[in-house]
């Protein structure tokens, strides 16, 4: 029988996380946090330069094995050193670790997936408008139950949190049933749905998206507004047109996060988001 995962981050891991926020430039504000192996050190390289441009310093970077916190050392790039068994799973479960131990803790914080590439920073952006306590950037059509009931999913990609009691307690939720459907996204939309979030679009205007499997999801042109009264918990969906999935030309992108099989690389630089060595 598999072992239970743990329901807190090693203790070298919160030393290293103490050390690193006690001396962070983005103490105060939105901290950029993102996980890598050493398998997509290219991904990551490419992620660092378009956020150093951007005018981003200090995210915090969680290196998932030896080769990749070997690589930062020699680079010059800080990171955490965190570990996880291999699999997909696991890393979307010990990230969630991460989540909830920030926001227990009072760090505003933004997750970004390598291949979510800041053109511009995005940070005053999710902060813009409502006092939000989580901001999400805009899926696709993943879990389909959510996408059946809002029209849309959230997307963990990338996403900022105001950290605080309502977040952490969310995260804790988050956490407890990654472990059970082995996929944080899922557990991130069907918590919300089920805690009966309920989305303002009185007014905000919308138009109809279709992804290449021609499957339809509604997208709108400003940031909207959700609320969960039992959750006590309130959610802003982020302008697909700002972090598009889809290759949007035109689009007035913060940040792109192709969706797509093939090579990342090579999605990426059809995207006009990748910086050759």
């Amino acid at each position: 029988m598999a072992s239970p995962r743990p329901a807190e981050l090693p203790a070298s891991v919160q030393r290293a996380l103490e050390t690193a926020l006690a001396g962070s430039a983005a103490r105060g504000g939105l901290l950029p946090v993102t996980f890598a192996t050493e398998a997509f050190a290219p991904l990551l390289e490419n992620w660092l330069r378009h956020a150093r441009a951007a005018g981003v310093t200090d995210p915090l970077v969680f290196a998932m094995d030896a080769g990749l916190a070997a690589w930062l050392e020699q680079a010059g790039v800080p990171s955490i050193r965190h570990d996880f068994n291999g699999t997909l799973a696991d890393l979307w479960y010990q990230r969630t670790l991460v989540f909830e131990w920030l926001a227990r803790r009072g760090i505003d914080f933004i997750h970004s997936d390598i291949d979510a590439v800041w053109l511009c920073d995005p940070r005053p952006f999710c902060r813009a408008g409502p006092d939000f306590d989580l901001v999400f950037s805009q899926g696709i059509n993943y879990p389909p139950e959510v996408w059946h009931a809002w029209g849309f999913v959230l997307c963990c990609g990338l996403f900022a949190v105001k950290a605080g009691p309502a977040t952490a307690r969310f995260f804790a939720r988050v956490r407890e049933m990654t472990a059970q459907v082995q996929d944080d996204q899922i557990a991130v939309n069907i918590l919300l749905l089920d805690s009966g979030l309920s989305w303002r679009t009185d007014g905000a205007e919308s138009y109809p998206l279709i992804n290449r499997q021609g499957q339809v999801f509604t997208a709108y042109r400003g940031m909207l507004e959700g609320v969960s009264e039992r959750a006590a918990l309130r959610v802003g969906l982020l302008p697909h047109d700002r972090v598009p999935r889809l290759p949007i030309p035109g689009a007035d992108a913060l940040v792109r996060h192709p969706v797509g099989q093939g090579d990342l690389i090579e999605k990426l630089r059809a995207a006009g988001c990748w910086i050759d060595s």
